[in-house]
């Protein structure tokens, strides 16, 4: 990438012009201005945006950019709380907080905040595309992955004990004498996802019980309505249903109702993630914790020992669970 000094002298004039004529300062000619301004749009040049950058070399900003599906922000209240826990830990880091979010088709080429080096390193968060993800890493700044849809070798990433957390909620299942129980969850690219599925085929299996691909549904976050449906309409329908996120879990609820069963008492339900919606849910979501906002505040710890060069190598931090338990699994009658 081209420096400012650099292209100061292609362009025969001072530093300062540059920064001047590009910010549409008045004290510039409009001759000059036009001549720099055709130069940098032809060697696609962009100017470090912060003076007290080019000086100490850093921005004392960290850039958060959460890729999300095609839904608002405040429809996946999972994410909302890890970007509350980067917010937090940057406050008390005294670093600002440069946010963008990218609607999961719109991942083309560098974000502006790179592209003008107006941060020191990067949190990615959300369902980011491979192509994407190796375009940031490719160009040299520090990067920290939160819950990442797959594994990247070279970059740190924070992550959450999926497989051992979904093995806990089936267990608990299984410990209250369901032995029949449904697996619904969103998409099997995401690696979340996966996991889970891996943590409840675990339980299954070292219980003594076959696995029945009958009883699993995936795809799509929110389709728990229609994945619920499908399960109860089995002739051998299952006494338990573990939902890999509590949204899917949630929609669910309803199409109980709709079969006239109710919760704990006809089918239990146990979900992943402990939103804030689980506690208020009727009945209440038992239901598998994670420390989101840790998610965060790990995340921009990690960040700033990769800016302060603390850490050279890439590293993966994996956040326990934890059964938080409510209302809405039943112990079956022995």
């Amino acid at each position: 990438m081209m420096t400012i000094k650099e292209f100061a002298k292609l362009a025969h004039v001072s530093q300062s012009t540059v920064s001047k004529a590009l910010n549409d300062r008045p004290d510039v000619s409009p001759e000059t201005k036009s001549k720099i301004i055709e130069l940098a749009k032809k060697y696609n040049f962009v100017p470090n945006a912060f003076g007290k950058g080019l000086k100490k070399q850093v921005t004392e900003n960290i850039g958060v950019i959460f890729c999300r599906e095609q839904q608002p922000l405040s429809g996946n209240p999972f994410y909302s709380r890890v970007l509350e826990g980067i917010e937090a830990e940057l406050a008390v880091k005294k670093f600002s907080l440069i946010l963008q979010l990218i609607p999961e088709p719109e991942q083309n080429g560098l974000p502006k905040m790179v592209r003008q080096q107006q941060v020191d390193g990067l949190i990615l968060v959300g369902i980011f595309k491979e192509q994407f993800v190796n375009t940031i890493l490719h160009n040299n700044i520090p990067v920290v992955m939160v819950d990442p849809k797959f594994s990247v070798d070279d970059c740190c990433q924070i992550l959450i004990d999926n497989e051992q957390g979904a093995f806990t909620a089936t267990n608990y299942l299984i410990q209250r004498g369901h032995r029949r129980i449904g697996f619904i969850s969103g998409d099997l690219e995401r690696m979340s996802f996966r996991q889970r599925l891996q943590g409840y085929k675990r339980a299954i299996q070292e219980n003594g019980i076959l696995v029945d691909q009958k009883l699993i549904e995936t795809g799509g976050l929110e389709q728990g309505y229609e994945h619920v449906r499908r399960l109860l309409s089995l002739k051998d329908r299952p006494t338990a249903i573990f939902a890999a996120n509590d949204i899917n879990a949630i929609h669910g609820y309803k199409a109980i109702q709709e079969f006239n069963l109710k919760i704990p008492d006809d089918i239990s339900v146990i979900g992943f993630d402990d939103i804030d919606l689980a506690k208020y849910a009727n009945p209440s979501l038992t239901t598998i914790r994670v420390y989101k906002e840790e998610l965060g505040s790990i995340g921009v710890r990690i960040l700033l020992q990769l800016i302060n060069g603390e850490i050279t190598t890439p590293m993966k931090t994996v956040l326990p669970t934890k059964l938080i338990e409510r209302d809405s699994v039943k112990r079956l009658a022995a």
